[in-house]
């Protein structure tokens, strides 16, 4: 079965944030369209969006939202080879699925966006660029996956997960 945004940011965050679970819980309830809209919201001065000035350390929406524009440019592409027709289905408002639709397998170039994105993004919301990498790292073999597959472990001394001795999300402002 193919996976979906959700199933990606899931295991990344599970990997290598695991304290960000019940936030990825609170998210249950939302499809990823609702997801996407929350995070991406623009409030006065926050560089993630989403409003929560103590939360801009978190890779949940970091992932979250490079791995969606990953998936929207893929299908997007996708869909302007398709032509005309299914342009115009796509352009159309359907209703919301009830299976969030599938991450699409990602050519090297894609990948390499999604890592230069991640990796952005961690670094705006304030990771050093050692656990930006990390992160970014860590998507990009996620999404490199087949489907199903068990993740690789973190790499020792990468930063990335919890024996590695560094922590990969940064201290809170006191």
């Amino acid at each position: 079965m193919a996976e979906s945004v959700r199933d990606v940011v899931v295991d990344v965050v599970t990997r290598l944030a695991p304290e960000e679970l019940p936030l990825l819980r609170g998210l249950d309830g939302l499809s990823s369209e609702e997801v996407v809209a929350l995070f991406g919201r623009r409030q006065r001065g926050e560089p993630l969006g989403f409003g929560l000035a103590e939360a801009a350390a978190l890779a949940t929406p970091v992932v979250w939202m490079a791995v969606d524009e990953a998936c929207r440019a893929a299908v997007g592409a996708g869909v302007r080879r398709a032509g005309g027709g299914l342009r115009r289905l796509w352009r159309r408002g359907r209703a919301r699925p009830a299976v969030e639709p599938p991450v699409p397998p990602l050519d090297e170039r894609q990948l390499a966006a999604v890592h230069a994105r991640v990796r952005t993004g961690a670094r705006e919301a304030g990771f050093d660029e050692p656990a930006a990498g990390a992160l970014a790292d860590c998507v990009v073999a996620r999404l490199a996956m087949e489907p199903g597959a068990p993740a690789p472990p973190a790499e020792p001394g990468s930063g990335a997960g919890r024996g590695s001795g560094a922590p990969l999300l940064p201290e809170p402002p006191a």
